[in-house]
């Protein structure tokens, strides 16, 4: 055999090694993307049961919830800050049962209740009212409102320099809307003078945005309050309103103008000076669920009352988009005196 048979033969044996190790690493990526769209299904299925088990989770514990409520009103409802077992609310630890399997290893894992939340968040519409309980666990200095910009909205500008103008509707041309917030402090002392006991603030996007609205004393004579928001950018509005520290109890009408104020969240401070939690309006369940290695976990808000319901609350009594006479009299005899008729 000559040597340049030999030296053939040699890149012959190369060019099938090179050849072979190229096909395998191939084949071996092609081994690798399957396995991996393989795990990211499963993965994917996983995350879904793990979200399926946490929402069961979270509908058991609400209808507890709802349940006692209903029997003994939310006075006493009992927080849970463990995971290891259900929630009992008739129980003074707020612990029940364990924490049943729901088969092929999925399950909630952790089921958590905070009747008394520090926050408060309730999504007021131009179509009706969200009828707010305040019970703060102290004299409230102030109550602070951060709203949303409208879903889908993208005008975020809000420019006006007076917050005070209100054109028409078709006039406003701001994604944010103003948020109407009727108070009432300590609704059972005043109930017999609600009407000198209600202040009336409109927190606008417009303005110097200076966030800040300070009421009066309750009751007086002073009802309607007119301030700017501040940070009205990004998306969010937030502004403060400050009281005379005497209460802790308020009922709030809150009422979104032009636009809705999505995710509309309420936060308070107390007289201390200390961040201030509510009770009676909302009941925080957190729950997690998990499926094999995956988990899910969500947070979702009680209501405690019944009256914070913007679909059974209207907004006015009448609405109309034109002149309203209400100049008439009735007279005796059930007849009309024609000189009180709107001419």
């Amino acid at each position: 055999m000559s040597a340049r048979q030999s030296q053939a033969g040699m890149a012959s044996f190369l060019i099938v090694m090179i050849m072979m190790v190229v096909i395998t690493l191939i084949v071996l990526g092609f081994s690798q993307v399957t396995r991996r769209n393989v795990r990211q299904a499963l993965d994917r299925q996983l995350s879904s049961q793990a979200l399926y088990a946490a929402e069961s989770g979270t509908n058991v514990t609400t209808s507890a919830i709802s349940t006692y409520v209903k029997t003994n009103g939310y006075v006493n409802l009992p927080s849970k800050t463990t995971c290891p077992t259900n929630y009992d609310p008739t129980n003074s630890s707020g612990t029940g049962s364990a924490i049943a399997d729901l088969g092929n290893g999925v399950r909630y894992t952790c089921v958590l209740v905070n009747p008394n939340p520090s926050t408060l968040k309730y999504n007021p519409t131009q179509d009706g009212s969200t009828i707010v309980p305040i019970q703060a666990n102290g004299s409230l200095k102030s109550l602070t409102f951060t709203w949303n910009v409208q879903s889908g909205g993208s005008d975020t500008s809000c420019s006006g320099s007076n917050a005070q103008v209100f054109p028409q509707a078709a006039a406003w041309d701001c994604d944010f809307g103003i948020l109407r917030v009727d108070l009432v402090a300590n609704p059972q002392g005043f109930i017999g003078d609600l009407a000198s006991a209600t202040k009336t603030v409109f927190l606008s996007p417009l303005g110097t945005h200076t966030g800040t609205v300070g009421l009066t004393a309750f009751p007086s004579a002073e009802h309607a309050f007119v301030g700017s928001a501040s940070g009205c950018t990004g998306g969010i509005c937030s502004a403060t309103v400050t009281f005379p520290a005497n209460y802790a109890s308020y009922g709030a009408r809150i009422t979104s103008m032009y636009r809705d104020a999505q995710n509309t969240t309420i936060s308070g401070t107390l007289a201390s000076g200390s961040p201030a939690t509510f009770s009676g309006a909302q009941a925080v369940v957190d729950t997690t669920g998990q499926a094999q290695d995956q988990l899910r976990r969500i947070q979702v808000r009680v209501q405690l009352s019944s009256t914070a319901d913007a679909d059974t609350i209207p907004a006015s009594a009448v609405s109309s988009s034109t002149d309203l006479c209400k100049h008439f009299s009735i007279i005796a005899g059930n007849n009309v005196d024609p000189n009180n008729l709107c001419q």
